[in-house]
């Protein structure tokens, strides 16, 4: 494989403050979380990826330990997020942008150190998915939470995939800065799905593809026996009993 970037410690930076900045928003959205508890969830969303990073490539102790400049720069981030609370609620595009870099950002960086270890091209793209997503696995624990990336919803870890996969691919044919600002377009262009064009990320279970289906038949009806009542003049109920009857009984005029 060809040598491996070296991202400068500005990039890593950079992922740990977009990343601590939104868990203290996170975390100021709950009604009882005290500054030390806003403070965690800022340091899980900023290097919780940066740990499962490192712990995945035996890389011990994790960086964000090793270098105070993660601990510090989460800690701004956290008195950022904190005096600001009420400004950056109100910028939901502005936090979705920051939401997608960081997951950008967090992939390059874990496909970065995996490459720099010598591991293989799949093992590479993992371990900079699990980075761009293990901040957010580590947050919602934090907050006892079902962990966003196990339902139905935005694509965020496929964002991460992405991303690693773009990283993986053109790492050895740029300089490191253009790899890293494609990994990240790349990244955002897929998180644009989810609000844009509505796209989720599929279930593969049988069950919730028949469910789907049998809620498409049952619009198609619904649409026909409407245009039906329209043509005929009657209530809807009379051409199809799966209809909600109107209010009084079914046999209210």
């Amino acid at each position: 494989m060809p040598e491996a970037l070296d991202i400068p410690l500005a990039i890593n930076l950079v992922a740990v403050f977009v990343g601590a900045l939104l868990g203290s928003i996170r975390a100021g959205e709950e009604e009882h979380t005290d500054i030390v508890g806003v403070f965690t969830l800022a340091a899980a969303l900023g290097f919780g990826g940066g740990v499962v990073r490192d712990v995945l490539l035996g890389n011990l102790p994790p960086a964000a330990f090793r270098d105070p400049a993660y601990l510090i720069t989460a800690a701004v981030a956290t008195v950022i997020g904190a005096l600001a609370l009420v400004y950056l609620k109100k910028l939901s595009k502005v936090l979705w942008a920051l939401d997608s870099l960081s997951i950008g950002l967090f992939a390059c960086v874990g496909a970065n150190a995996a490459l720099i270890a010598g591991l293989k091209p799949v093992a590479v793209v993992l371990i900079g998915t699990c980075a761009s997503v293990g901040g957010v696995v580590i947050a919602d624990a934090l907050q006892g939470r079902p962990s966003s990336i196990m339902y139905v919803g935005p694509p965020a870890a496929v964002a991460g995939l992405a991303a690693s996969l773009t990283y993986t691919a053109v790492y050895s044919y740029l300089d490191e800065l253009w790899v890293v600002v494609i990994a990240v377009a790349v990244a955002m262009a897929v998180r644009l799905l989810g609000p844009i064009f509505h796209v989720t990320v599929p279930q593969p279970r049988r069950e919730a593809y028949q469910l789907r289906k049998r809620r498409e038949a049952q619009r198609r009806v619904r649409q026909r026996t409407l245009r039906r009542a329209e043509r005929t003049g009657l209530p809807p109920e009379r051409h199809d009993s799966t209809l909600e009857p109107p209010p009084g009984g079914p046999h209210a005029p």
